[in-house]
């Protein structure tokens, strides 16, 4: 009896252990104007724009963003990052990445191919994630 109890512990644990790792969003990279500008141009880059305190910037790295990476891994040219506006130092030259594109809110998400913006979306909501996520992967599709 002990040792049945000991074995349905062990299995409950263990799969706990599996589902919590399922649930484990993938690693989102951060971006910078400095290392975008010393970046390579031909590749493709999907990058959301965001600032500290912004409840659908939270939303959208634990749940779009994860998506994307996880999409995208295999992939070579393409690249998720998240780019927060509120932390970043100018480039060497003395410009802000979102300057030059024009973000003048969080979050938007932009796809770049070339210094080109190929795609632009401000603001998140869960329910229009699969719509956003869509249109994100149109954009990369038409530049890859």
């Amino acid at each position: 009896m002990k040792k049945m109890i000991v074995a349905i512990a062990v299995g409950f644990f263990a799969f706990c252990a599996v589902d919590l790792r399922a649930q484990t969003p993938a690693a989102v990279t951060q971006l910078t104007s400095a290392a975008y500008a010393s970046m390579k141009k031909d590749d493709v880059y999907v990058v959301m724009f965001s600032m500290s305190g912004c409840g659908p910037c939270v939303r959208a790295k634990k749940t779009l963003l994860p998506a994307l990476v996880k999409k995208y891994e295999n992939v070579s040219n393409v690249h998720v990052y998240v780019f927060p506006v509120d932390a970043d130092k100018a480039a060497s030259d003395g410009t802000h990445l979102y300057t030059q594109l024009g973000v003048s809110q969080a979050p938007t998400f932009v796809v770049l191919y070339n210094d080109t913006p190929m795609f632009s979306h401000s603001g998140f909501s869960p329910d229009s994630q699969a719509k956003l996520e869509a249109e994100i992967d149109s954009a990369v599709s038409r530049v890859k």
